[in-house]
């Protein structure tokens, strides 16, 4: 049934998947969001209170299935964009609105913008000799600049110490780049975000397109004819770029990419929020395995602490006089054990730990 429907990896592309940034989907579960809405199935309820209770899971239905349901193919209609962002709607879908609204609050893509740009000027900053780059300038741009959809400017400048040959456009990924007989001393770098959907989230046409709309247009002005258009999908965390490239500029922006799409910490942020919005985690441990390549830092300098925190918070449930369940924190316990000594060292989490604390679950974890 499953290969049927195009596999795992097939029925994931539907999805947000990607935009979480798991590596894998295998040790991945759905969290409740609380005992609340279980325990409140079977005591008597009025309609209105009972429709609320499936309020989070249809939200996080629409959230986890939107790039197949707001999509331009499935809505044939006005397209709005969602305030302060780069996403459109193709149709009315408040919970999903409420959901996009929530994970991108604060700015938070304007922010991501700025996060990417500031990485990039850091590394063209540390290649000035190699690439001979004489100044590297971070424009200044107007603060809706990377939202703003129908027309570009440059994000970056970089003046040339003597002058570059440049190749003719391409992709980030060609590898054959024909360099002819145009230089230039100046070289622009153009960011784009965007959030892609089920029919269009394939990022190397979206970067050439844009590249050819925004430089040809009368409203977007590029300080040269030379530069490169960035792209970013942040719903699928993907990136390309095209555009003309001088000597050195297509590796370094390539690796320059690769490491910003991994650590950078505004598209942190934003998983963080994705996978929280979905209440989608991983029962994966953060710190790695040992395995065969690793357990040579057992036996460093330094000391190595394996800590086992799984029974820090423990509780008993019991059912009030209300009939409602609630959780009384008991004694737990941490283990340390130090592997150069052999030491296990045992912890006793007393329940006055918790005294006066505030939604437990939460502050344990």
């Amino acid at each position: 049934m499953i290969q049927a429907l195009g596999g795992v990896e097939g029925i994931l592309e539907h999805t947000l998947f990607k935009g979480t940034y798991f590596p894998t989907w295998e040790g991945l579960f759905w969290e409740k969001a609380s005992g609340f809405e279980e325990s409140m199935k079977w005591k008597k309820l009025t309609n209105a209170q009972r429709s609320g209770l499936n309020q989070i899971p249809n939200r996080r239905f629409t959230l986890w299935w939107s790039p197949t349901i707001n999509r331009a193919n499935v809505y044939v209609g006005f397209q709005v964009q969602l305030d302060l962002t780069g996403i459109f709607m193709h149709g009315k879908i408040p919970t999903l609105k409420i959901s996009l609204i929530q994970i991108f609050r604060a700015h938070l893509w304007q922010k991501i913008h700025e996060s990417i740009v500031m990485d990039l000027c850091q590394v063209f900053d540390q290649e000035l000799d190699a690439l001979e780059i004489e100044t590297v300038q971070k424009e200044t741009i107007h603060p809706r600049k990377s939202y703003k959809m129908n027309s570009s400017c440059a994000d970056i400048l970089l003046f040339a110490s003597y002058k570059w040959n440049v190749s003719r456009p391409s992709l980030l990924a060609d590898s054959k780049d024909v360099m002819d007989s145009t230089t230039t001393q100046k070289y622009w770098i153009d960011i784009q975000l965007r959030w892609g959907d089920y029919d269009s989230h394939d990022i190397e046409r979206y970067a050439r397109a844009k590249f050819l709309d925004y430089t040809t247009d009368n409203m977007s002005i590029y300080p040269s004819p030379t530069g490169v258009l960035i792209a970013i999908d942040l719903a699928y965390n993907l990136h390309s770029a095209y555009g003309n490239w001088f000597p050195g500029s297509k590796p370094l922006i390539q690796q320059a990419m690769a490491k910003i799409m991994k650590a950078n910490p505004a598209l942190y942020v934003l998983r963080e929020r994705i996978r929280k919005g979905l209440q989608l985690y991983s029962s994966e441990p953060t710190e790695p395995y040992l395995s065969s390549q690793n357990y040579g830092e057992l036996f460093s300098n330094q000391i190595i602490w394996f800590v086992d925190d799984t029974n820090v918070y423990r509780v008993t449930i019991h059912k009030t006089f209300e009939g409602n369940l609630t959780t009384k924190p008991i004694n737990g316990a941490i283990f340390i054990f130090n592997p150069r000594t052999g030491q296990l060292f045992l912890k006793i989490i007393h329940t006055s730990v918790w005294a006066g604390q505030k939604r437990l679950g939460q502050v344990s974890c």
